[in-house]
């Protein structure tokens, strides 16, 4: 279990926290001046809640698209991963 220390605004993990791709994206859509971290950790279960129905609208109004961009993105890993596998039995 990571061990935790505390700041100004609550607990944080000691570790180093590394940036995301979700992350990077927030920070591009929201306003600038929005700490959503800080928000997150003061209210988590508000903020599940917002992403759960996010979601879930997300895929009611999008689903089919999401779920082909996904197979086409699982079709090429495994083909280029099956491509590598044969290539060094081969070499």
């Amino acid at each position: 279990m990571e061990d935790f220390v505390s700041d100004e605004t609550g607990p944080v993990s000691s570790g180093t926290a590394l940036p995301t791709t979700a992350d990077g994206l927030l920070d591009e859509i929201l306003p600038e001046g929005l700490d959503w971290e800080r928000l997150v950790r003061n209210y988590p279960i508000p903020a599940v809640l917002l992403a759960a129905a996010g979601g879930f609208f997300l895929g009611r109004r999008h689903g089919p698209a999401i779920v082909a961009a996904v197979s086409a993105f699982v079709t090429a890993e495994v083909t280029k991963n099956i491509s590598d596998l044969i290539g060094r039995q081969m070499g």
